[in-house]
């Protein structure tokens, strides 16, 4: 028995330790709630980029920036807009005319201690262009600027989530004693139960035969929905009693209170839990917690209650005979007169929900997900910043479904499909060159109507996506002349038919049209089947599957005829890789979505750190990109800068033969941006790489590409330019009408014809 006895006093003596570290822990760090966090990529701004001071005012006021005027001192979170002569006083640096606007700030994480130290400015010329961007004190110039990564999404487990931290001082007072005269009237005198209140209520549960209220202190609440189940069992509810007690034991009551009001459950907006008073205000009243009336404030405290039976907007009648409820309590303990009670009862009720909870950029986050499974991750409970552009997101997703749903109003023959219930569909991705950072990720045109992440998960047909890879492998060896293979050297364009393992084949051309011996600079922009066929078995099947994989892409290729013209699957992610590899001239870069996962304790978990690796001869590819940057200029991505997108670029589109997949790969030297488009049933749609892709990227770029300087790409020292003029081109059957009279190729220094 004795043994027993100091068993049972052992186990509870672990038992309470345990619980005590378990309490302190989480109260210590307001993490009764450990949501899943998400995080976008912080607004980035580059000089030499042209944008409006409107749209980074926008950016900052949607991160709840201050304004300030231009002489006064900055702290963490203002920021300032001025005119040439206010920004030239204010940087103690001279200004030309032509620099007419400066908006400068400070990021809100930025201690207050360093704030003279971080104030960045952007300068802006009359023509929107950033001519310099400063940081100090004192003043230096740098390359880039930026705000903070704003919270882009929460879970708790797999539900979203609407919540947002308060301090127990952004409350105000009277929503406070409102939640303490419906809840626990007696919160600022028990010890974390009320023996008074448990009694009260038993006394009138039994008088009404039915439970008509209950006893449970703040405290307890906090302990039952946050450390134990809900099974109704003397265990558990001694477990709550001991473990109240000890709560306030150990903790103040604005600890308690302040973690309360942060992580109660105040109702359902869709599928996202609306989770604390902070969130709530913001949902259910649209304003800030600090502003709200007493109104609102009684409001929230007759909510808690019950979210579902309480709702305002589906039951007002309840909402508001509860909130009746609310407002006499508060009288009846003093916390306001008769007449503020009186006057907050005759306000009428919210009419509808103020915000819209949407989870932003659902397939990106998917895609988030699924990089960090992979790497043998959970997500629960991180803080995930991710390389999500919210504004090149929202500017994809628009691009993708304004150029669908005009296919389907305007192009017969889609029109037709989609009165017979087929949706066309799309997926775009964009990722930085230089980082291998994923900024934007559309996998369909609706993440409701269909959870099928195209961006990552769809497996197509690439068609011509392939065939800058048999060029490529060709610029990387010679010809059977010994002579090596350059943008000029020539290729037959003409119909064939090769045999192999008892088989013939014989590819065509689109529309059927030949056009003898031309350059390969020529047959590449135009996307001729018949010449990159011929070459790509000229140049060997293996070697072109090992230059396929050397530049990004991991699916499995066979060596078959076919596969020169891309007559096998691929998926988006591997084109973007791989097209990432060319626009850094041969250097592979990793492409990830995140930027950095940290833990509950902040711990790094991942951190993507940029590591390009040579892959690939870099004027070999310089050569391909030099060819490749004709198709956007006078090839079958023409109506790339025949719609207004100006800046260096180079791309190729690809269409399937049997005409299922449309796409369009281009990049500049800071972005590469895959579009696909496609029906998810295989659907035949007779559109081309040209009608069906390069509109869609084009919009985008017009918008997101043209924040980058208008520059060339960075040439390797070991290439040089030539220019090929109209003379030239017709001798080379490389000129016809509506063709640029001149073109500027590049090519390896040691490989250039004698000629040129």
């Amino acid at each position: 028995m004795t043994l027993v006895i100091i068993c049972g006093l052992g186990i509870a003596a672990y038992s309470f330790f345990a619980l005590e570290k378990e309490l302190t822990a989480k109260l210590e760090s307001k993490k009764f709630l450990v949501p899943t966090e998400y995080y976008a990529a912080p607004p980035t701004y580059y000089t030499r980029s042209v944008i409006q001071v409107a749209d980074v005012e926008k950016q900052l006021l949607r991160q709840n920036y201050r304004r300030r005027t231009y002489d006064q001192r900055l702290l963490p979170g203002d920021y300032f807009i001025a005119s040439r002569e206010e920004c030239s006083s204010r940087l103690q640096v001279g200004l030309t005319e032509d620099q007419e606007t400066c908006i400068g700030w400070v990021t809100q994480e930025t201690p207050t201690r360093d704030v003279d130290n971080s104030i960045q400015v952007l300068v802006l010329q009359k023509d929107h262009v950033v001519s310099k961007i400063l940081k100090g004190a004192p003043f230096t110039e740098v390359p880039e600027a930026h705000s903070e990564a704003p919270l882009l999404a929460q879970y708790l487990g797999n539900e979203p989530l609407m919540q947002k931290t308060v301090s127990l001082g952004e409350v105000p007072p009277m929503c406070l004693n409102a939640i303490m005269a419906i809840e626990d009237a007696q919160f600022l005198e028990h010890g974390g139960v009320s023996i008074k209140g448990i009694l009260r209520a038993a006394l009138k549960n039994i008088a009404t035969g039915r439970k008509a209220q209950g006893g449970s202190t703040i405290t307890q609440q906090l302990v039952k929905n946050y450390f134990l189940t809900s099974e109704k069992a003397l265990t558990r509810k001694f477990k709550e009693f001991i473990m109240s007690i000890l709560l306030e034991s150990r903790f103040t009551k604005d600890q308690i209170m302040e973690t309360y009001i942060n992580i109660i459950y105040m109702g359902q907006n869709g599928t996202f839990q609306v989770r604390g008073y902070g969130s709530a205000a913001r949902y259910y009243f649209g304003r800030e917690i600090s502003d709200l009336n007493l109104s609102e404030c009684s409001l929230l405290a007759a909510i808690v209650n019950s979210p579902g039976l309480y709702n305002p907007f589906k039951k007002p009648v309840n909402a508001e005979r509860r909130r009746h409820l609310v407002l006499e309590k508060m009288k009846t303990l003093d916390f306001i007169s008769a007449e503020e009670a009186d006057q907050a009862d005759r306000v009428p009720l919210p009419g509808a929900p103020r915000s819209l909870a949407s989870e932003t950029a659902p397939y990106y986050l998917d895609a988030v997900r699924k990089q960090l499974q992979s790497l043998g991750l959970s997500t629960e409970g991180l803080r995930i910043y991710t390389a999500l552009d919210l504004e090149a997101q929202e500017v994809a997703q628009e691009s993708l479904r304004s150029h669908l749903d005009q296919l389907e109003k305007n192009n017969k023959y889609i029109q037709g499909l989609k009165e017979k219930g087929n949706s066309l569909e799309g997926s775009i991705l964009v990722g930085n060159n230089k980082t291998g950072l994923v900024s934007v990720v559309v996998g369909g045109r609706n993440f409701r109507m269909t959870q099928f992440n195209r961006a990552i998960d769809g497996h197509r047909q690439i068609g011509s996506i392939m065939k800058p890879f048999v060029y490529l492998t060709a610029l990387l060896n010679d010809t059977d002349e010994g002579q090596p293979f350059t943008p000029i050297t020539l290729l037959n364009d003409e119909k064939f038919t090769y045999k192999y393992e008892g088989q013939a084949w014989s590819p065509d051309n689109y529309g059927k049209k030949y056009f003898g011996t031309v350059p390969m600079f020529y047959a590449l922009k135009n996307s001729l089947n018949a010449a990159t066929a011929s070459l790509g078995l000229n140049v060997g099947l293996g070697n072109i599957i090992d230059t396929t994989h050397a530049m990004g892409v991991t699916s499995e290729l066979k060596s078959f005829p076919a596969m020169t013209l891309g007559a096998f699957e691929m998926y988006p992610r591997e084109v973007l890789q791989s097209y990432m590899t060319m626009a850094n001239m041969g250097e592979k870069q990793s492409i990830s979505f995140v930027r950095k996962a940290l833990n509950a304790d902040g711990q790094e978990v991942f951190i993507h750190e940029p590591h390009p690796q040579p892959s690939i001869d870099p004027a070999a590819v310089a050569s391909l990109v030099g060819m490749m940057k004709q198709t956007v200029l006078s090839g079958t991505a023409r109506s790339v800068t025949l719609n207004g997108f100006f800046n260096p670029a180079a791309g190729k589109t690809g269409t399937t033969s049997d005409n299922r997949d449309a796409w369009f790969a281009g990049f500049t030297p800071y972005l590469t941006t895959v579009v696909w488009v496609g029906y998810d049933n295989n659907l035949p749609h007779k559109l081309t790489g040209s009608n069906g892709a390069v509109p869609i990227w084009t919009q985008f770029m017009k918008t997101i590409g043209t924040r980058f300087p208008a520059d060339d790409f960075p040439w390797p020292a070991n290439t040089q330019k030539v220019l090929l003029d109209q003379k030239t081109l017709e001798s080379l059957n490389a000129y016809k009408e509506n063709d640029p009279s001149q073109v500027e190729l590049i090519f390896d220094s040691a490989k250039v014809p004698s000629g040129f």
